[in-house]
């Protein structure tokens, strides 16, 4: 007798094992799951009873499979091999049950459960390009914003620096680096007489000030000849202390290659001091160097100057950056402009604060900013408003440039927006003719890209001492080389 405890009983599809199906059984009175193949019902523990069903010898004809002994309880719910169906009496073959039991293929099946995988699946792809592309999209938008804020814009008379540059407009030439100390030393300064110093004639003038060439008689009778640097009535306040600040940095050096601050005049406790300098007979270098060009010397000139100079005065500047840079200052401005020759060719590092007024064709305003010097600038300076010791190097560099050229203007013959625009693509200057391949080798280690591994001044001090005493040992030999050296 057929129990219902003898088979496996079913609410839903899900009940069932695989290639089953739940179904209602007329019998039994209760759905229990049917096997797809044997078209039996699964017994307790899901197994498939393949007795009842016999497979003759010839196999499939016409894709039927004839069924034998075919149980009662299964009558009427599977077709015979006459394609009609078996009744569940003994009654007329066409008689059908109300309740036939329907038999899906098993791809219907995978089609299902195949759909329920790849709809999730498209969806989270669809989500995750979408997202990708929200990404791709604000890159590119921060980059541009970037790019307006951190490059300089190209061929534009409007050319803008970060708002960085606010911070180098209120700051003097010499400043202290980021490495040292926030302010130098305290020295004492010489206060001189107003009645002890005369004025002579105008030796430098610009916008804002003028420097005279007088006499010192402070110290002696016979007085001593120095330069003095008035600022003009009406200048602005921030013109003022900048000058002021500069009196306070200047009296802390003291070294054989940077200008000597003697004292100040001090007329009046709300007036702008009077700097004095001692004088520097020559002149700035680039005037001197322009005045002994090869191509433009003339006959009566004053002062005439050898390679060996040039490489004497190179060994000069350096050692005076030299001392700026274990002082821990920054210059920011150094130019052959800025470097005074006395007697002797003695050169001296200097900021007369009117070579920018002077040399007005060597000055850039950009945005509204300050005048700045853009073709001695590195590339971090001119992006990010950065002045280090490291962009002093970068300068140092041009400086050699400007020395063994004769004063001519680096990047001549280009506008200040090519400047900017070679500077963010790194193109460098050209070797001048008849420059050393050992000196524009220094010049290509002073403009590296990566402010890290320009050379340090200490090294080229000691590379233009020891290419120095090289010449002076092959001139003594008669085997002049300053021509000779192969191209780098």
């Amino acid at each position: 007798m057929t129990k219902l405890e003898d088979y496996l009983e079913c609410s839903t599809i899900d009940d069932c094992l695989s290639e089953q199906m739940c179904q209602a059984d007329a019998v039994l009175n209760k759905n229990v799951c049917y096997c797809i193949h044997t078209a039996t019902k699964a017994e307790r523990d899901g197994k498939c009873n393949t007795g009842d069903i016999s497979v003759p010898g010839n196999g499939l004809e016409h894709d039927v499979i004839p069924l034998h002994n075919i149980p009662k309880n299964v009558q009427g719910l599977v077709p015979d091999a006459n394609n009609e169906t078996i009744s569940t009496s003994h009654g007329s073959k066409n008689q059908t049950n109300p309740t036939p039991l329907s038999t899906p293929h098993i791809s219907d099946i995978d089609s299902t459960v195949l759909l329920q995988i790849f709809i999730p699946i498209t969806v989270a792809l669809l989500l995750l390009f979408l997202v990708a592309i929200f990404i791709v999209k604000r890159s590119k938008a921060c980059n541009r914003k970037s790019k307006r804020n951190d490059k300089v814009i190209r061929n534009s008379e409007d050319v803008q620096l970060l708002d960085r540059m606010n911070f180098v407009n209120k700051n003097p030439t010499y400043f202290f680096s980021e490495r040292g100390e926030k302010d130098p030393k305290k020295i004492p300064i010489n206060n001189i007489p107003y009645d002890k110093v005369t004025l002579q004639d105008i030796v430098g003038e610009g916008a804002f000030g003028q420097v005279y060439r007088g006499q010192n008689f402070a110290e002696n009778d016979a007085g001593e000849y120095v330069a003095i640097k008035i600022l003009k009535d009406g200048v602005s306040n921030e013109v003022k202390e900048d000058f002021e600040r500069e009196v306070d940095i200047m009296s802390a050096f003291d070294h054989e290659n940077i200008l000597k601050l003697i004292g100040i005049i001090q007329r009046g406790p709300t007036e702008t001091p009077y700097m004095v300098f001692e004088y520097m007979v020559h002149g700035d270098l680039a005037d001197l160097l322009r005045r002994n060009d090869p191509a433009m010397r003339s006959s009566d000139r004053d002062i005439t100057l050898e390679k060996t100079d040039l490489i004497d005065i190179s060994t000069q500047i350096a050692n005076g950056m030299t001392y700026l840079t274990s002082k821990h200052f920054v210059h920011r401005d150094l130019a052959t402009r800025n470097c005074l020759v006395g007697e002797g060719f003695v050169v001296k590092i200097s900021d007369f604060g009117m070579a920018r007024d002077v040399y007005t064709c060597d000055y850039y305003r950009i945005g509204g900013s300050r005048m700045l010097p853009v073709r001695w600038m590195s590339p971090e300076s001119m992006k990010y408003g950065r002045f280090t010791t490291e962009s002093d190097i970068w300068a140092f560099g041009v400086v050699l440039w400007e020395i063994f050229s004769y004063g001519r203007q680096p990047y001549y013959g280009h506008s200040n927006e090519e400047v900017v625009r070679f500077l963010d693509e790194g193109i460098m200057l050209q070797r001048p003719d008849e420059c050393p391949s050992t000196i524009y080798h220094i010049m290509l280690g002073c403009w590296k890209k990566n402010p890290k591994e320009r050379i340090p001044y200490q090294k080229i001090h000691k590379h233009l001492v020891d290419f120095s005493k090289e010449i002076l040992r092959n001139v003594h030999h008669h085997r002049p080389i300053l021509n000779s050296e192969s191209d780098p």
